[in-house]
């Protein structure tokens, strides 16, 4: 059974630092597991890792932008809806590797591949055979320390999952080293208690921002939980365990394999 996460959030929130990670955490658990990256992100200048497939070998952002005399924001648009033209070399490529887990690095721009036809369109083509699927949405730890950040992200959380609704889908706080535990714990009690998130909503916002805020504080309250936020941190081990735990969790694995 192959299992295939793809990791989707907003700019700057870790995505390819965790693909990269992830994967070393994998082969370090059992190097005779084969796992393998995938890029999706055709305009990326720098990795920090070397993706086993790679979009940018099929698409260069520079050369649409000549050939279709484009600005880089029109190009990186065209170039996600390209993607879907090379879905054949992808699932190819994918089987050659023969691989356990596919590790799917997408835009850092998270619009190009949730909002528009490109991303559920390449999700449901690549799960063909015997193949399981899960979305890991990034909540960057930095952005989400006030209300208002908190919820903006939860919606776009929320949205994604809507977008890929046939697909489960757990929710990541990362870069977690980079706040202290006090901070850690409000976040995860905002994720877990929408009537506390509202109570810190009501104290720390003001103005127009803090009306908002509340009304859509309120809507979460009225619709219950939402996946549960799994905080992490690439640069500790413990936290690298807790992932793959809900992960192996959600693809029903036989964790024996791995450990």
């Amino acid at each position: 059974m192959i299992k295939i996460n793809y990791f989707i959030g907003t700019a700057g929130s870790g995505k390819s630092t965790l693909t990269g990670s992830l994967k070393d955490y994998i082969l370090n658990r059992n190097p005779e597991v084969s796992v393998i990256t995938i890029n999706l992100d055709p305009g990326v200048k720098y990795m920090p890792y070397v993706p086993d497939i790679d979009i940018r070998d099929f698409i260069v952002l520079e050369e649409v932008m000549q050939k279709y005399e484009i600005g880089p924001n029109g190009a990186m648009i065209l170039s996600s809806d390209l993607m879907v033209n090379y879905i054949d070399e992808i699932r190819y490529e994918i089987d050659q590797y023969n691989p356990d887990w596919v590790l799917v690095d997408t835009a850092g721009q998270l619009e190009l591949f949730s909002f528009r036809e490109t991303g559920p369109l390449i999700a449901s083509s690549l799960g063909f055979g015997n193949i399981q699927k899960s979305v890991s949405f990034l909540f960057d730890s930095n952005f989400v320390l006030r209300p208002n950040g908190f919820i903006s992200t939860l919606l776009l959380a929320a949205s994604v999952q809507f977008r890929f609704r046939n697909i489960p889908q757990i929710n990541i706080l990362t870069k977690t080293d980079l706040i202290d535990e006090d901070q850690i714990d409000m976040i995860l009690n905002w994720s877990q208690d929408f009537m506390a998130l509202e109570d810190s909503t009501n104290e720390r916002e003001s103005g127009l921002i803090r009306e908002l805020s509340m009304l859509i504080s309120d809507v979460f309250i009225q619709m219950g939980s939402t996946a549960e936020l799994i905080p992490c941190s690439t640069k500790e081990e413990h936290s690298m365990d807790l992932l793959f735990g809900y992960l192996q969790r959600i693809f029903d694995s036989d964790q024996s394999k791995f450990y």
